[in-house]
């Protein structure tokens, strides 16, 4: 079972992907749409699982007795 600090750097690295990818295409230079598409659904799922790993590991953490 990932943890939850583990969630949050899927999340983070999700959204540094799509963003560092749209940046080059929009100021660097031209990447292919292909490779835009691919980069936001590899983001998409870092971020999924992330949000999931994050809250799944609240969930747990309100569930223990203190």
């Amino acid at each position: 079972m990932l943890s939850r600090q583990r969630g949050l750097q899927l999340e983070a690295f999700g959204c540094i992907l799509i963003v560092t990818v749209m940046l080059a295409d929009r100021f660097l230079f031209t990447l292919q749409d292909g490779f835009v598409l691919t980069a936001a659904i590899i983001s998409a799922v870092f971020l999924t699982v992330g949000i999931r790993v994050v809250k799944r590991a609240d969930e747990q953490e309100q569930k223990k007795p203190k």
